[in-house]
């Protein structure tokens, strides 16, 4: 494996401008990915179709990841397909619901390292360099899925502290209230 900022690098270089996404077949990209990635003698396509993804920021999510897994100078081991179809069944999705209008993987090298940690962090590789240690922690500081988790949990804890001096002052104007009118 090479240093993380490789493979940002290729992500942020991904040539995108050469791919038509009206018409790429994400199945065709992926076989020729595990083609080149895993060492099965016979080789089985994933069990569901990527060719109809409607919407446009995952399918160029699947073109960026397969170019960066089919690079050949990127010193990636084998993959299990298993496990890639998995994190492109239920991972990516919800990772491209975090890109936002007018951000994309390859102008943001942030989102583009998210992007590849989340990859990698998923195959379980290891970038040079790096202790699983600091990977797990560097993924979790800028992954975007976990902050949008915290917003939420913060955001239910402050209605929760509202609720209760909501309640909290209902109940002294009762009492207040009882007060009155037994004076």
């Amino acid at each position: 494996m090479l240093e993380i900022r490789y493979y940002i690098k290729q992500v942020l270089n991904t040539p995108l401008h050469t791919v038509d996404l009206e018409t790429v077949s994400l199945d065709a990209l992926w076989f020729d990915v595990l083609l080149s990635k895993t060492n099965t003698s016979k080789l089985s396509i994933f069990p569901q179709s990527f060719d109809k993804i409607p919407n446009g920021n995952l399918k160029i999510a699947h073109v960026i990841l397969a170019n960066l897994l089919y690079d050949k100078e990127s010193q990636i081991p084998e993959i299990s397909a298993n496990i890639l179809f998995e994190y492109l069944l239920n991972t990516l999705p919800i990772l491209c619901e975090t890109i936002q209008a007018g951000q994309s993987w390859k102008n943001d090298s942030e989102k583009a390292e998210e992007l590849v940690r989340s990859l990698f962090y998923a195959l379980n590789l290891l970038p040079k360099n790096e202790t699983k240690e600091y990977f797990v922690d560097r993924y979790r500081s800028i992954d975007s899925r976990e902050r949008n988790r915290i917003l939420e949990e913060t955001k239910k804890a402050q209605e929760r502290a509202k609720e209760i001096l909501r309640q909290l002052q209902q109940k002294e104007e009762e009492e207040a209230a009882s007060k009155y009118n037994r004076e």
